[in-house]
């Protein structure tokens, strides 16, 4: 007799909605006027939100590594979970908490990581902008 294979795993229904809720939160992020940064309009966002103070720290500190125009973070110059510790002065758990926070409100976007547990230290991280957002960080 042979072993039948299992069947793949069906994604759960809270699966599906964070999928969605990804998808319709940062659609349409990254069209932007010619005349306004990327890293200006985040860093806007950032300062308007309701965070609380370490976050933004965290946020602030990870945007110095980010292309001015573009929001784009080069591979080389990822800070990933130590810089950050070390440009913060926040403990490991502290600046953890604070990337958790702004990948769960869209403000930042990194590649799954099989190892959850070291994730900030091997996945680079990228800049998002909600796009619920964009027409309220366009107004000055």
């Amino acid at each position: 007799m042979t072993t039948p294979t299992p069947a793949p795993a069906r994604p759960t229904p809270l699966d599906l909605a964070n999928r969605a809720a990804g998808r319709a939160v940062t659609q349409g992020a990254v069209r932007l006027p010619d005349h306004e940064p990327f890293r200006l309009l985040w860093e806007r966002g950032i300062l308007r939100s309701s965070l609380i103070g370490h976050h933004r720290l965290v946020a602030l500190a990870l945007a110095t590594h980010a292309d001015y125009a573009t929001g784009h973070i080069p591979r080389r110059r990822q800070p990933f979970l130590d810089g950050l510790m070390a440009e913060t002065r926040l403990s490991r758990g502290q600046v953890a908490v604070a990337l958790t926070a702004l990948l769960e409100r869209g403000g930042v976007r990194r590649a799954p990581s099989r190892d959850r547990y070291r994730a900030y230290e091997v996945c680079p991280l990228r800049l998002a902008i909600p796009a619920v957002l964009m027409p309220a960080l366009r107004r000055r």
